[in-house]
């Protein structure tokens, strides 16, 4: 198997392809693996390949105008799977709106307008290089502070499942349990981008599949028979918005099964999330009985819901609520550059 690193270039021109090799390979010789199509189609095979096969892309070199596609689309779904490869689009006309596009929607490394000059072609693409390596350095350092204060975040919570050992009163018992789920939330979403190849954001549908049965287990002495529902995409969403968004629905779901359930070991919790624009949307439901409440979050006595109110907050939420025979909260934000990456997840119940 070849472990060399990859550069791929794309262009429908044969001449141009021909230009860049004799340079690229004329410069680097055999330091990296150069791959020269002239399709997307053909792009997009080498790109799945070299995922299946675990090779990093370093840099990709794209003409703006391809056949059946514009380079910076194409670019925008390559960071879907390679989100640090660098990127240089090529036009052969000085486009501002390309540019503007290029720098917003595929966020390229470089801009150049053809014919070039080959010292700064071979500057650029070097400088290029130099980043990701840079990059990727710092990505490894990134993954291990998310693995220590996750570790670190689990011996907090094995202090605190011993120090329950040494309580009695059942009161006194639930608050510690209740604090051990926050703080596993958090460690939840450390957990989760040490998994993967992105060090910056976390798939929430993973997020929620993660923490949700972990809450539901803890809480078995509130109610036994609790059927979850779920419409929930996979999205690739910020830290800063993930560790609030799991805080939320701890405290939702332990208020449920502390005071929707009283009366019955059975009832329903509906989560869905949609998109309306630029913004996540989500909605969470119980079956129970609902409460008198003046459709707001502020100035309650509850602490679980004002912990919800302060997370809506520092997600600069827009919410709705509901307590007339039920329990319902619609709350939306921003989500940035949050991305889909597959479908949704439907009727998944926690296992016990």
């Amino acid at each position: 198997m070849n472990n060399k690193d990859v550069i791929l270039c794309i262009d429908d021109e044969q001449i141009i392809l021909k230009l860049m090799k004799a340079q690229l390979v004329g410069h680097f010789g055999e330091q990296f693996d150069f791959m020269f199509v002239e399709t997307a189609e053909e792009a997009e095979v080498i790109i799945k390949n070299l995922k299946d096969e675990k090779r990093r892309l370093v840099m990709t070199i794209v003409d703006q105008i391809l056949p059946g596609k514009q380079g910076t689309e194409f670019l925008t779904e390559l960071a879907l799977t390679f989100p640090y490869a660098i990127k240089i689009l090529f036009s052969g006309k000085s486009d501002f709106e390309s540019v503007i596009a290029a720098i917003n929607e595929a966020e390229i490394y470089r801009y150049m307008i053809k014919p070039w000059d080959e010292v700064d072609f071979i500057n650029i693409v070097s400088r290029g290089i130099q980043q990701f390596y840079i990059k990727e350095n710092i990505e490894l350092q990134l993954g291990e502070i998310h693995h220590r204060v996750k570790n670190n975040l689990t011996i907090i919570t094995c202090l605190l499942e011993l120090q329950i050992n040494e309580i009695d009163d059942a009161g006194s018992k639930s608050y510690f349990q209740q604090s051990i789920n926050r703080i596993n939330s958090i460690a939840k979403v450390h957990e989760l981008i040490y998994e993967s190849e992105d060090m910056t954001s976390v798939d929430i549908k993973k997020y929620l599949e993660k923490i949700i049965p972990t809450i539901h287990s803890t809480l078995q002495d509130y109610a036994k028979n609790i059927e979850f529902e779920f419409d929930i995409p996979s999205y690739k969403l910020k830290v800063n918005q993930a560790i609030p968004l799991g805080l939320i629905f701890n405290e939702l779901i332990t208020n449920s099964f502390k005071y929707a359930f009283n009366e019955s070991n059975e009832g329903k919790i509906v989560i869905t999330m949609g998109v309306e624009g630029n913004r996540l949307a989500f909605s969470y439901k119980d079956s129970g009985p609902g409460f008198e409440s003046s459709g707001s979050l502020r100035n309650t006595n509850s602490l679980g819901l004002m912990l919800i109110n302060i997370q809506l907050q520092q997600l600069e939420s827009i919410y709705t609520l509901n307590t007339n025979n039920t329990f319902e909260l619609n709350f939306s934000f921003d989500a940035g550059r949050a991305k889909r990456v597959d479908n949704a997840l439907h009727h998944m119940k926690p296992q016990n």
